[in-house]
């Protein structure tokens, strides 16, 4: 390419600037393959990109080498309605994905604002947000599988299926620093029937941010809730008129569900608002309104971009009472800088982005900037939240992450990409602080491993000095007792509430308390974790290491899209803490990914930070005997199910039942579409107590888990549906395809996880690559093989 060919890729949405020494457009897997191999045998640095609209500088060349655009990659390769998912190349734009599932129904629910310019590619590599994410989560949670080029040149392919590392989970996020992605699969969901809009203008910011905590409170859980200042409303109602009200600030507040719902909702937000002092209160009449309003927000960013040569745009989350504190704060420094700030959030996430315009050939003006933009940023991190909610690090915030994470945690991240890319050629400089690794020091030999023969320790500074003693001695480290010889621990002692924030829904728990007990505590505040396990009396610790199947993954999803942050102990003895009390938070890799589910292997769970909802006090629990029904009936009736948009929470089978569970808002609408779907299939439903049934099934696993372990044997975990005809027979299986247990072991040959007397095994045919990698990973977090026997 020649210099102006190559203009193109020396920039992105930042005002920085950086040329490449060369660049490809790659439009099939097998190119970008021949690229990464290329850069792997002459060592030369390869950046990804996608449409360049990031807005850290995570796609810049900042040492030269070759960018690979994926623009050219725009294929929607499949749609599958049923399995709610659809696979396509990374090159495909955000909203072009949106317009294509639009007839169906569907929608992928992360809606950066970038959508309509912004790659499906780098919305996985940035893990992007957006508004929605308040109810439906961030771009993390939807990202299911993958096929990806590894550093050396090889392709793999990340399953969705239960292997010991989350692959898709730790690449999301990753900014192209671990693999290029050349395949993404993604969920999907339908569409709600109704969606309605309104607009509340406020006095003050305090106001505004007081009836955000009281929309929360009240159970309301809207779609979309965003907030914009005076100075934000000032400069948008001249670039668009959508009717937004002189006032001090707004929120605009978006509910969906059906009709009915939907009308209960905004009336009841109607009345809140107005108790709390909002005037005025809109309500959008019909769609060209309510888009108008949206627009309205979306336009945000170019309005700001109007008043002067350059636009800054910041992007740190706070747990959400903390949201106030922090626009207050911004409002200081605009005025201690002297500098205009536009402040928009995301207001039900806690997540705002500060919009600083500024004159790049004023190097005053930039020094003011750079001084406003890292007040902010250290203002954030003390208050518990991230440096970057959904924009990433990139080069912006990478001097910034040590006010997030201390030099082991820095450096065990850097071991993480360091064994996806041992010679560092993808994305060179961006998103992982660089950290050379020191010798580790095995610490205090305080604790003896094999005396007592059960070690508990009731401190996290006890259990730090007894791993570290294992780390010297050799000793592994058995969970429960073993033998009086080896190291036995027990984590019962570790069983404390360490914050309880019931406004911003989050809790962090020790790993040791038991989530019968956890689950007790929430309800009498009205809250829950979503996350219903077979084994009724689970340590946390347990629960999040083994990652058992969860009654109600139709409805919430899997356990990690519940886990906002873990604090371990490897194998070194080092403590680690990765993830905040915010659902936005991109800061570096997602640690916490990486030890969900990996059976203790990398690390050892000392505590958890949880998301929350709202306690659904009254579920619904339907039965109906699946005995006469043949496979292909039954999936028949797990199809129409997933097609429903107001759909169930939980579906699973047992001993010869079907069992629905529905909870949450629109319940009783729910019950009754529920009701027509199984009249269609000759089903006539049984009413049964949830909770009374959720108990019987735990008490049925546990006899068989009794068995199992008096009589030998083998229970086999996995992930997706069984083959049809169902010729196993089968203790347990969530027919949405969110996992199954079978006592004979699963043919054809694929992905599962297995317990028997030895305790848990991992079936991983993976592709050589990335069990190359997984060695790296686990030699990294424990040299020793402490950790071999946990669970």
């Amino acid at each position: 390419m020649q210099d102006d060919e190559l203009l193109v890729y020396s920039y992105d949405a930042t005002s920085e600037r950086h040329w490449p020494d060369a660049a490809v457009i790659a439009n099939t897997p097998e190119l970008v393959q021949q690229a990464v191999a290329l850069c792997a045998t002459y060592h030369v640095p390869l950046i990804a990109r996608g449409s360049g609209s990031n807005l850290s500088g995570g796609t810049l060349p900042i040492l030269g080498g070759l960018v690979v655009s994926l623009a050219g990659m725009t294929r929607i390769l499949r749609v599958d309605l049923a399995a709610r998912e659809v696979t396509v190349e990374p090159g495909v734009i955000n909203a072009t994905l949106q317009a294509h599932l639009a007839p169906h129904a569907f929608f992928f629910p992360p809606d950066p604002a970038s959508h309509r310019i912004s790659s499906l590619g780098g919305n996985v590599a940035e893990g992007s947000g957006g508004p929605h994410c308040v109810k439906y989560g961030t771009t993390s949670h939807y990202v299911r599988a993958l096929k990806v080029i590894l550093a050396n040149g090889q392709m793999a392919t990340c399953p969705a299926e239960p292997t010991l590392i989350d692959w898709p989970g730790i690449l999301t996020g990753s900014e192209g620093t671990l693999a290029l992605f050349t395949e993404l699969t993604l969920g999907i969901l339908p569409k709600p029937p109704a969606v309605g809009t309104l607009l509340a203008g406020f006095d003050g910011l305090p106001e505004a941010v007081t009836a955000v905590s009281a929309i929360i409170q009240a159970q309301l859980l809207p779609s979309t809730l965003e907030l914009l200042d005076k100075a934000t409303l000032d400069t948008v109602r001249p670039f668009i008129d959508a009717g937004y009200p002189d006032c001090e600030a707004v929120l605009l507040i978006e509910v969906d569900g059906t009709l009915e719902g939907v009308r209960d909702q905004l009336s009841r937000l109607h009345e809140l608002l107005g108790l709390l002092g909002a005037s005025p209160i809109t309500v959008a009449q019909n769609p060209a309104q309510a888009d108008a309003l949206m627009a309205a927000r979306r336009a945000a960013y170019g309005a700001a971009a109007r008043l002067s040569p350059h636009l800054w745009v910041q992007d740190v989350t706070v747990p959400r009472p903390r949201l106030a504190e922090m626009m207050a704060y911004v409002l200081t420094i605009s005025a201690q800088e002297q500098i205009p700030i536009n402040t928009v959030a995301h207001a039900g996430d806690g997540n705002l982005h500060p919009l600083i315009p500024f004159n790049p050939d004023d190097a005053d003006e930039v020094a003011r900037m750079k001084r406003a933009d890292a007040a902010i940023l250290k203002k954030a991190a003390e208050l518990g939240g991230s440096i970057t909610g959904e924009h990433g690090v990139g080069i912006d915030k990478l001097p910034s992450l040590p006010l997030m994470f201390n030099e082991d945690e820095r450096a065990v991240m850097a071991a993480v990409r360091s064994a996806f890319d041992p010679d560092g050629i993808l994305n060179p400089g961006k998103a992982v602080y660089p950290v050379i690794p020191q010798a580790s020091d095995p610490g205090s030999l305080a604790v003896e491993p094999s005396s007592p023969a059960l070690y508990r320790p009731q401190s996290e500074p006890e259990l730090i000095d007894f791993v570290r003693s294992c780390y010297h001695n050799h000793h592994p480290i058995y969970m429960g007792t073993h033998s009086a010889r080896t190291a036995n621990l027990s984590l019962e002692g570790l069983n404390r509430i360490l914050d309880f924030d019931a406004d911003n829904m989050t809790i962090r728990i020790q790993g040791g308390l038991d989530v019968s007990e956890i689950e007790t505590f929430l309800h009498h505040h009205d809250l829950d974790f979503p996350v219903k396990t077979l084994g009724p009396h689970r340590s946390l610790a347990a629960l999040l290491s083994e990652g058992w199947p969860n009654m109600l993954h139709m409805g919430y999803g899997p356990l990690k899209n519940w886990v906002l942050g873990v604090s371990v102990i490897d194998g070194q003895g080092r403590l680690l803490r990765y993830g905040r009390s915010v659902m936005k938070n991109v800061a570096g890799l997602d640690m916490p990914k990486l030890y969900l589910g990996s059976l203790g292997r990398l690390g050892l769970i000392v505590d958890a930070t949880l998301r929350l909802v709202p306690w659904a006090t009254r579920p619904v629990h339907l039965s109906f005997p699946v005995d006469m029904m043949t496979s292909d009936q039954l999936m028949a009736l797990v199809d129409a199910l997933n097609m429903m948009a107001l759909g169930p929470q939980g579906l699973w089978l047992a001993q010869n039942q079907g069992h629905i569970m529905v909870q949450g808002p629109d319940l009783d609408r729910k019950v009754v579409a529920i009701r027509h779907i199984l009249k269609d299939f000759g089903i006539v439903p049984i009413d049964a107590d949830g909770v009374s049934a959720l108990s019987d099934i735990r008490r049925w696993y546990t006899s068989q888990e009794r068995t199992r372990q008096q009589e030998g044997g083998t229970h086999y975990f996995g992930v997706g549906r069984l083959p049809s005809p169902l010729t196993a027979p089968l203790l347990y299986h969530q027919p949405d395809g969110s996992g199954w247990i079978s006592t004979v072991k699963p043919e054809p040959f694929q992905f599962f996880r297995s317990l028997d007397s030895h305790g848990w095994q991992v079936n991983e045919p993976l592709d050589s690559g990335l069990t190359a990698i997984q060695e790296r990973l686990v030699h990294m977090a424990d040299p020793r093989n402490l950790f071999t026997h946990l669970w």
